[in-house]
């Protein structure tokens, strides 16, 4: 037996040194340089993004693993061949992966990937066109690298012998080191803090096969594929959902309101303290209540919204798959609905629009000019009757660009970011002319909230109009230096969201005690999932109503920490501060 082990590795050994030889010197320099044109992305990853920070060895053991899984389809190929097919697959969508390096400080994710399909092709192009330098750069590393393959003969890396081996080693080696951290996990006492490290490093170990390039890309696709594929399934059978609520009668005449902010932040509205005027047209209002203390459960809109329109929480996702939402349940009480909006629409709001009475999307895009949200007012006041109603309108709020967000006359705070201003400007540099922007975008949607209750006011009939965002905005409030909304990390600036509600003199005559419980709750630490039953519980609409999260509710429940989804997706723990 050890004679024929010799045996193998000496004709393996003579036959890797001779299939070696056959590369000039000048090949192998031509060679090492292709692979050190493959680990670029991870190289920038291991220094840019938030989830690389730690011990050195750490980093190390992760740049590792990157050698491994990105060679490890050398043993298979000719050298030409792995590295056109590597080539093609790493430089394609490398702009990408920065992108996300750029904005989240983390390699692209499934999230990521939506966002890019869900948003505008304006948008997407535009941020490209940002990091021209880093596009331009990567193109010509794109044609360094195909002049190297072509110089490179095309021939096996090893023999046959060493590809077979070399493939069974590695994946023992990565199969043996995480059965070992398993096996080691489970025999230390469960009480050892031991235990808790070395669990957290076997799931980071797991989470690094998602985060190296180019595999991230192409996994996150086809997880993203396949969550496409379940939401398909899930809508069809949501169909057959009721919530069992009677009809009501008497509606007549009566007017609910949901109007969706984007991007705002609950500190840079005046009626919450800030030292800017930015609310005045709410200021001046008498039957307007604002709640000091609601938290979004997710930092970007894709996933905001279902938690605004449905039963689903951060926590139990799963319930959007199987419940209808809000707008048929006022539908199932008799309530005509509609679904007006302006910004980017997802699988999930096509469904909800297309269960409406009505619906229209201003398709104009982000980048559109002359495009404000005082249309999705001017366009409800149209479709309003005086049957009952329950209208929900998604408006583009603060999104970025801030600039475009208001009319040129409507610039309030000086100097402010200019419309032609693009992703070039997210800077710490200019802080200033960002949040210039950002605050004139609130004082503009404070105009047009306050439009919205103005007209309201004049129906004589009752009325509520609930207004939140869907998550805040962050600029680089502190060391962490976050900026925009989608971060990884959780910060308050992109979960504390403005929310308040205006009801009219005849509905306050009707309910008063829904009123004084409002006031009463108005400091309530809660989150977004109040949206739901406050909503029906102020039209009466009790049969589905959680009290525990209803904001005139005596029974609602203060939460000092909650479930929320970080920009990544992943599942986290707010705690209030």
């Amino acid at each position: 037996m050890a004679e024929t082990i010799n045996t193998i590795y000496h004709s393996t050994t003579k036959i890797t040194l001779y299939q070696m030889m056959s590369f000039s010197k000048k090949d192998i320099i031509h060679i090492l340089c292709l692979f050190a044109l493959l680990l670029l992305p991870n190289v920038c990853a291991f220094f840019m993004a938030v989830d690389m920070e730690g011990a050195w060895v750490m980093k190390a053991g992760y740049m590792g693993m990157v050698a491994v899984c990105l060679f490890l389809p050398a043993l298979l190929f000719k050298t030409r061949t792995y590295f056109f097919i590597e080539g093609v697959l790493s430089f394609l969508f490398m702009p990408i992966d920065i992108a996300s390096l750029y904005l989240n400080k983390q390699s692209a994710s499934k999230l990521f990937f939506n966002s890019i399909l869900n948003t505008d092709i304006l948008e997407a192009t535009e941020l490209l066109q940002t990091l021209w330098p880093i596009c331009l750069i990567v193109f010509l590393l794109w044609g360094i690298y195909i002049y190297l393959c072509v110089r490179i003969p095309n021939l096996p890396f090893v023999s046959k012998k060493l590809r077979l081996w070399g493939v069974v080693a590695s994946f023992a080696m990565i199969l043996a080191t995480y059965v070992s951290l398993t096996l080691l996990i489970r025999k230390i006492n469960p009480n050892d803090s031991t235990r808790e490290v070395l669990t957290e490093s076997l799931d980071k170990f797991g989470m690094k096969f998602l985060k190296i390039y180019p595999y991230n890309l192409y996994i996150n696709a086809c997880l993203l594929w396949q969550d496409q594929r379940e939401w398909n399934q899930a809508q069809a059978n949501v169909e057959a959902f009721s919530f069992g609520i009677s009809t009501r009668d008497a509606i007549d005449s009566t007017l609910f309101i949901l109007y969706i902010g984007e991007a705002a932040r609950y500190d840079h509205m005046d009626i919450n303290g800030y030292e800017r005027n930015t609310t005045p047209c709410l200021s001046a209002q008498n039957n307007l209540i604002s709640f000091s203390s609601i938290y979004a459960q997710a930092n970007l809109t894709n996933y905001s919204i279902p938690f605004l329109l449905t039963r689903a929480t951060a926590a139990d996702r799963e319930v959007m798959h199987h419940e209808k939402s809000i707008l048929e349940a006022f539908q199932e009480a008799g309530y005509q609905t509609a679904f007006l909006s302006k910004n980017s629409y997802s699988p999930f709001t096509m469904r909800i629009m297309n269960s409406c009475d009505y619906h229209h999307i201003f398709s104009r895009g982000l980048d559109a000019v002359d495009s404000y949200d005082i249309d999705l007012v001017q366009h409800l006041q149209q479709i309003a009757n005086h049957k009952g109603q329950f209208a929900v309108l998604h408006s583009l709020g603060s999104h970025f660009k801030y600039s475009l967000r208001y009319p040129e006359e409507a610039t309030y705070f000086t100097p402010a970011l200019k419309p032609n201003d693009g992703y070039k400007m997210i800077t710490e540099e200019h802080k200033e002319v960002l949040i210039n922007a950002y605050d004139n975008s609130i004082r503009y949607a404070d105009y047009v909230v306050g439009e919205l209750i103005q007209w309201a006011d004049s129906l004589d009939q009752k009325v509520v109009i609930m207004y939140i965002s869907d998550h805040g905005e962050s600029f680089w409030d502190d060391e962490r230096k976050l900026s925009l909304h989608g971060s990884y990390e959780l910060c308050e600036a992109e979960y504390h969201v403005p929310c308040f509600i205006w009801y009219s003199d005849e509905y306050q005559q009707v309910f008063p005690h829904k009123v004084d419980l409002l006031l009463q709750n108005k400091d309530v630490p809660h989150n977004s999932s109040i949206t739901f039953s406050t909503l029906l519980d102020l039209a009466d609409i009790t049969e589905v109503v959680d009290s525990t999260r209803s904001l005139c509710s005596p029974y609602i429940q203060p939460q000092s920490s909650f479930p929320v989804l970080n920009g990544a997706g992943e599942l986290k723990t707010y705690v209030i501060q």
